[in-house]
C-alpha cells in the first residue's frame, strides 16, 4: 500500500499546485516505504493508529484491526508491531513521553536504521494527519 493514497484528496490537490514540492513529498514517502528494516505492515498499522487519534479515516487495515487499535488491545499484534504501536500512540500528543527504554526496544526490533526510519515516519504521519485536518477544515 502506498502512503501517498491515504491522504485526503484536498491535500493532494493542493500539493499538486506546487509540482516541485509534490515531487519531494512523493520521494520522501517512497524513502520511508523502502526501509528493509521496518515491515510495511508496521508503517500501515502505525499510520492507522495515528489517523484514529486524529479522528480521521483509517485505511489499509481490517475492521477488526481497527477496533483493536482503537481499544489499544495490542496483544493481538506481533511483538515488533506492539513496540512500534506504543511509540505511535504517543507521537501526536505525548511525544516527550516516549521513554528511552521504548526507543531501545525499537532499536532491538528494527536496528538503528529501522529506529530512525520508524520514528521519522511516525512524526511524518502525525504531520500528514494535521495537514489533512487543516486542508479539510476539520481543525477547531
Amino acid at each position: 500500500m502506498s502512503l501517498i493514497g491515504i491522504h485526503s484528496e484536498s491535500f493532494i490537490e493542493a500539493l499538486a499546485l506546487r509540482p516541485a514540492l509534490h515531487m519531494k513529498y512523493t520521494a520522501f514517502l517512497a524513502a520511508i516505504e523502502s526501509s528493509d528494516a521496518v515491515p510495511e505492515r508496521v508503517f500501515t498499522l502505525c499510520h492507522a493508529r495515528i489517523a484514529q487519534i486524529h479522528g480521521q479515516q483509517v485505511n489499509g487495515i481490517s475492521a477488526d484491526e481497527s477496533s483493536m487499535l482503537r481499544s489499544q488491545r495490542l496483544e493481538a499484534f506481533d511483538p515488533s508491531e506492539q513496540i512500534a504501536l506504543i511509540a505511535a500512540e504517543k507521537i501526536p500528543y505525548q511525544h516527550h513521553a516516549i521513554e528511552d527504554e521504548e526507543v531501545e526496544a525499537i532499536k532491538l526490533a528494527f536496528g538503528d536504521a529501522g529506529c530512525v526510519s520508524l520514528l521519522t515516519a511516525l512524526a511524518f504521519f502525525d504531520v500528514s494527519c494535521r495537514l489533512n485536518a487543516t486542508m479539510t477544515g476539520e481543525v477547531s
